[in-house]
């Protein structure tokens, strides 16, 4: 099984997309990495990695109950992953914000046993006090094959007629409760999920963005070049 990953970003955020990428590339054996956007995408991209532009995106209208908040649209279209034609032949997919770095290799990460799961990410410690299995999906793996089964669409459906603080965090937690699978929380060290060990991937979530952008980690990558960057992957960068 071909081993996929996204990322998603509005126009601001496509710089530090391909700083997060260039990380999980060069740390991992990944075959793919997809990127939303939400309309030109300037940068150069090796050919394992494809832009697909969702401006046009016919999932969540305007006027819809999450359209407009202080998350972008992009965020919404994570839950409809399962639906879009183009990741019609995907089974799992590894979605991750734009301000995660990873700092070791992760290629384990897609031998997550999903079977009976529709997505895998780390708990964040203190939703365990309410009784409920609440993850962090800055870093999840989806089952894009199970989510089909229906889920996908009440997903969705869900975001356009009710507000969530979190948007598509929220909806996926609430509505798959008894089917989300714990990741260890090395693949997502971060102020919510708590410390691990090792530190596989690091998720600079509820950083200011100037803060995080500036940590030595993401300058490293930001600054790396992308034949160094496909070196460590153990492919050549093949240029038009």
């Amino acid at each position: 099984m071909e081993k996929h990953a996204l990322y998603s970003g509005s126009a601001n955020l496509y710089g530090d997309m391909q700083t997060a990428a260039k990380s999980l590339i060069a740390n991992s054996d990944v075959d793919k990495v997809w990127m939303l956007t939400e309309g030109d995408y300037d940068y150069w991209l090796p050919d394992m990695c494809e832009v697909l532009d969702v401006s046009g995106q016919g999932y969540f209208p305007e006027g819809s109950a999450n359209m407009g908040t202080r998350f972008s649209y992009l965020a919404l279209m994570r839950a409809a992953l399962a639906l879009m034609p183009e990741l019609s032949g995907v089974d799992r997919i590894l979605s991750m914000d734009v301000d995660t770095i990873c700092v070791r290799k992760v290629s384990d990460v897609w031998d997550i046993d999903l079977d009976g799961y529709y997505f895998s990410a780390s708990v964040e410690p203190r939703t365990k006090l309410r009784n409920m299995t609440y993850c962090n999906t800055g870093v999840a793996l989806y089952n894009l094959e199970m989510l089909r089964d229906g889920k996908a669409e009440e997903v969705v459906h869900a975001l356009n007629v009710n507000q969530y603080p979190y948007v598509e965090q929220d909806v996926f937690n609430f509505m798959c409760q008894g089917r989300i699978h714990d990741m260890p929380s090395e693949y997502n060290v971060n102020r919510f999920t708590g410390r691990a060990n090792v530190t596989r991937i690091r998720h600079f979530a509820g950083d200011k963005t100037e803060q995080w952008r500036d940590q030595p980690i993401v300058r490293e990558f930001r600054e790396m070049s992308w034949d160094t960057v496909m070196r460590r992957h153990g492919r050549m960068v093949e240029r038009g």
